[in-house]
């Protein structure tokens, strides 16, 4: 139930040391470029996981004090029907009230309703943006919340003094990767009061290569050409060429930090661009807000 988080073997990989939990299988916000319904049944169909909270009471005992959990690698731990189920919120207070460390990741602004558990707990936020364009997200996002109530999720939890990260992700070619684009998101995520921007360009798998070109089929016959013909096949998915994807990283990059935003890069192989200090999924902020609070 709580497992080791693994990268599936990816060398670029620079996440901290950390668990990982996913308290539903499958997700409704039927992202086109997710890469989970290619080993994930039925994907599109969210339902708890069976025994979730007797499972996990029984693997929390087994963990070090003060391990870092991660909701969640594969499942939105907001999809949908959280809404009215209220697991990950369960789980939330089971995870916190044994004084493990906590981060959320998450497209949905329904993560506000739990704030006051991640008050408590040494916990932190990453939120999910790829582009602030509420009908360019329809198509690329249909069942998640739109952009603008991410960035006043951002906002709230920011405010409440929650730590959050930005992921600006993924970048994909011909879609979301204009530079107008990447400094809107950046520029609204930087007033909103997040701390970091973390981005990743589209890793393709034959599955989501054809949902993107079903859904942009103006793009299709160029993204197929950019990363089967002129990618590189690495662990399981079509990488872009390095030179384009280190383009596309250091325009992030540089727009983060014009904004006074911390910067790190998912997956790329490009750890010498991270901001010095910090870690790839936002994580050490909770940390860094529970040592200034004990002072």
């Amino acid at each position: 139930m709580v497992r080791l988080f693994d990268p599936w073997g990816s060398p670029y990989c620079t996440c901290p040391l950390k668990f990982t939990l996913n308290p539903y299988t499958g997700c409704g916000h039927g992202c086109l470029y997710c890469y989970a319904r290619s080993y994930i049944r039925d994907f599109n169909r969210p339902r708890p996981k069976a025994r979730l909270l007797r499972d996990l009471l029984h693997d929390l005992r087994l963990l070090p004090r003060g391990a870092l959990i991660e909701l969640s690698a594969s499942s939105d731990p907001y999809t949908p029907p959280e809404a009215y189920v209220g697991l990950t919120r369960k789980v939330l207070e089971h995870i916190a009230s044994r004084g493990f460390r906590i981060l959320v990741v998450t497209k949905s602004d329904l993560i506000v309703r739990d704030a006051d558990i991640l008050l408590r707990a040494e916990a932190s936020v990453a939120i999910t943006i790829t582009t602030l364009d509420e009908s360019l997200a329809k198509k690329l996002e249909p069942g998640a919340p739109p952009p603008s109530a991410r960035v006043r999720a951002v906002n709230e939890l920011s405010r409440l003094g929650i730590p959050v990260t930005v992921r600006l992700d993924p970048i994909i070619p011909y879609v979301n990767d204009s530079r107008e684009s990447i400094e809107e998101v950046v520029v609204r995520v930087a007033e909103a009061g997040a701390l970091q921007i973390t981005t990743s360009t589209y890793k393709a798998r034959l599955d989501s290569l054809r949902m993107l070109s079903e859904a942009f089929p103006d793009e299709g016959a160029k993204l197929r050409k950019l990363y089967i013909g002129k990618g590189v096949k690495t662990h399981g998915y079509y990488y872009l060429p390095k030179e384009l994807r280190l383009r596309y990283v250091l325009t992030v990059r540089e727009t983060a930090l014009k904004h006074g935003l911390a910067f790190a890069s998912c997956r790329e192989g490009f750890k010498f661009l991270n901001t010095p200090g910090i870690h790839c999924d936002g994580s050490l902020y909770a940390y860094l807000r529970k040592r200034e609070e004990r002072k």
